[in-house]
C-alpha cells in the first residue's frame, strides 16, 4: 500500500526546495499632483539618478557626468494616476543593466515647450529626490516618486545697473508655431543714456553659446570692456525648445532670422534711441553664438556693420568637428580605421566620444547639441520632427540630409554668392578661434580662412595657437574686439567721437 504525503507537508517541502523568488524588475511608479497640474500630460518624463545621495540629480546632469538617466514619452497621463515606467530609454545603461547600488532618484516632467529638455527648464515639474538602496534585502524593484514641485520661472530682471529686459511677441514665429512665441533681449544702457536724453547710440548685439539665453548674453556683453564711445549692449536670446536656433530661418524652428531683423531690432531701435543704420549695428557671439553672429552678417549683409565671431560652431560641413560630412564613406561614430570618433577634448585627454554623446542626448530628448544642429539644418521629416543626420545605431550618415544641410554651410554660401557679397562684406568679418579648440572647431575655421583668402576677401580669420574654446577669451584678439568696434563705428560717425582734452600749453622751458 502506497503512503501519501499530507498536503501541508508537501507545500512545506516545495517551499524549502524552491529558490527564493527574485525581486521584481526595477521600475518607476510615478504620480503628479492635481494641484500642480489639472490637465493630463503628454510629453517626456526624465528620470535622473545620482550615486551621491545628498544632491538633486536633476541639477547634476551634464555632458561628462556619466550618471544614469532614463526617459519615456507618455500620453494623456492624468493627474493623480499612477504611471509605471519599466521600459525607458537609458544611458549609460539600460534599466535592466543598472548597477545595483544606492542612488538619489528624481523625476521631471518636461512641460516647457520653449526650452530644451532638461531638469532645470523654467516651469518643468519635478519630484523631491528619493534615496533608493538597490542592494537592500527589502528592495522590491519599485521606485515610487511623487511630482509635486515646479521649477521657478526665469527672472524678469538683471542684477546690473541700467539694465532692461525686453519681451516682444513675434508675429512671424507665432504664426509658424500656431502659438505665442516671444522674442527676448537683455539691454545694457551706458551711463550717458540718461545724462544725454537727445543722443542716439550704436548697438552691439551679443549672442550666447549653446545652453544659454539672453541673461548669459548680457553677462558676456558686460565683460568686453569700456570704449570711450558709449554703446548700448543687447544680449539676444537664441534658445528654443529644439536647442539653439542661431537666428537662422529653418524648416523646424521657423523664420528666426527674419523675426530678429524685421521685428525685434526695429522695436529695440524705437524703444532705446538706437541709430537705425547698419553702420551702428555690430555683432558678436561665442561658440553657437559665434556661428550665429557670422551667419547673420553673411545672411543680412546690409543690416549689420560688422561681426566679431569667436570659436564658432562648424562654419563648413567639410569639417564638422573633424568629420567630412560630404564624403559618403564617412561614419559619424567611427573613423576609416574603425576607431571611435571624439567630440570633446581637454588638452590631450578625450572627454567625450560622439557615439556616447549622441545616445545620451537621445535619452534626454529634443534640445541637445546634435539635435539642435538637426533642428536648424535638416528638413522636417514625415513624423514632424527634424530629419536625422545619421542612424543612431550604426552612425551611417544620410547623404540626402547632408545635401539639405549645404544651404547653411557658411563657406559654401560665401563661395556661391561672393560676387554679390564681396562689396557688402568689405571690412566686416573677424573670426577668432583657438588652435586647440575643445570641440575641434579650428579645422572648419582653417578652411574658412583659406577660402576667404582665395576669394580675395579682407576678412580676418585669427587662429591663436594652443588656445582652446574657453582660453581664447583671454587673448589679445578677444580683448581688442570692443576697441575695433568703436573704431569701425567712428570711421562712419566721426562727429560722435568723444572730444579729447586740449594738449597743455608748452612751458617756457620747452
Amino acid at each position: 500500500m502506497r503512503r501519501t504525503i499530507p498536503q501541508a507537508a508537501l507545500l512545506f517541502l516545495l517551499a524549502v526546495a524552491r529558490p527564493a523568488l527574485a525581486a521584481d524588475p526595477v521600475h518607476f511608479d510615478l504620480t503628479f499632483s492635481p494641484k500642480l497640474r489639472g490637465e493630463p500630460f503628454t510629453g517626456r518624463v526624465i528620470l535622473y539618478l545620482h550615486d551621491d545621495i545628498n544632491v538633486q540629480p536633476r541639477l547634476k546632469h551634464g555632458w561628462t557626468s556619466r550618471q544614469p538617466i532614463f526617459a519615456k514619452n507618455v500620453k494623456d497621463w492624468k493627474p493623480g494616476e499612477k504611471l509605471t515606467i519599466s521600459d525607458p530609454a537609458g544611458f549609460p545603461y539600460e534599466l535592466a543593466d543598472l548597477p545595483k547600488k544606492k542612488y538619489a532618484v528624481q523625476a521631471v516632467m518636461h512641460t516647457n515647450l520653449d526650452a530644451p529638455h532638461s531638469g532645470t527648464a523654467p516651469g518643468n515639474l519635478f519630484s523631491k529626490p528619493v534615496v533608493v538602496d538597490m542592494t537592500s534585502e527589502g528592495f522590491d524593484g519599485a521606485i515610487a516618486l511623487e511630482i509635486k514641485k515646479r521649477v521657478k520661472p526665469a527672472p524678469d530682471k538683471l542684477a546690473m545697473p541700467r539694465s532692461r529686459i525686453v519681451e516682444l511677441r513675434s508675429n512671424l514665429l507665432s504664426k509658424f508655431h500656431h502659438r505665442d512665441i516671444m522674442l527676448r533681449a537683455a539691454v545694457l544702457l551706458p551711463k550717458e543714456y540718461d545724462a544725454e536724453p537727445d543722443r542716439k547710440f550704436p548697438a552691439i548685439y551679443v549672442i550666447h553659446g549653446f545652453g544659454g539665453d539672453h541673461f548669459q548674453s548680457a553677462m558676456m556683453a558686460a565683460m568686453y570692456g569700456k570704449p570711450e564711445t558709449p554703446f548700448i549692449r543687447i544680449g539676444l536670446d537664441a534658445s528654443c525648445g529644439l536647442g539653439h536656433h542661431v537666428f537662422a530661418d529653418s524648416d523646424n524652428n521657423g523664420p528666426c532670422g527674419a523675426a530678429l531683423v524685421e521685428e525685434l531690432i526695429p522695436h529695440l531701435e524705437k524703444e532705446f534711441r538706437l541709430i537705425p543704420d547698419e553702420s551702428a549695428r555690430f555683432l558678436t557671439g561665442h561658440s553657437s553664438g559665434g556661428w550665429t553672429s557670422l551667419w547673420l552678417q553673411v545672411a543680412y549683409p546690409d543690416t549689420f556693420g560688422g561681426t566679431w565671431s569667436t570659436s564658432p560652431d562648424p562654419v563648413t560641413f567639410k569639417n564638422f568637428c573633424g568629420l567630412d560630412l560630404y564624403d559618403p564613406a564617412t561614419n559619424f561614430y567611427k573613423d576609416e580605421d574603425g576607431k571611435k570618433r571624439p567630440i570633446m577634448r581637454q588638452g590631450r585627454k578625450i572627454e567625450l566620444w560622439l557615439e556616447g554623446f549622441s545616445k545620451m542626448e537621445d535619452v534626454v530628448g529634443p534640445g541637445g547639441q546634435i539635435h539642435s544642429f538637426e533642428a536648424v539644418f535638416s528638413p522636417r521629416g514625415r513624423d514632424g520632427a527634424p530629419r536625422l543626420l545619421f542612424d543612431r545605431k550604426t552612425g551611417e550618415i544620410d547623404q540626402a540630409t547632408v545635401k539639405a544641410w549645404r544651404r547653411y554651410d557658411i563657406v559654401e554660401k560665401l563661395k556661391r554668392e561672393w560676387p554679390t557679397l564681396e562689396p557688402k562684406l568689405k571690412g566686416k568679418l573677424t573670426i577668432i578661434c583657438g588652435g586647440a579648440d575643445n570641440f575641434y572647431l579650428e579645422g572648419a575655421a582653417e578652411i574658412l580662412k583659406d577660402e576667404l583668402e582665395s576669394l580675395g576677401s579682407d576678412a580676418r580669420v585669427i587662429l591663436v595657437p594652443g588656445k582652446d574654446h574657453g582660453t581664447i577669451m583671454f587673448t589679445e584678439p578677444f580683448r581688442k574686439m570692443i576697441k575695433e568696434m568703436e573704431e569701425k563705428f567712428l570711421s562712419t560717425h566721426p562727429e560722435l567721437a568723444k572730444p579729447r582734452p586740449p594738449a597743455p600749453e608748452p612751458t617756457a622751458d620747452e
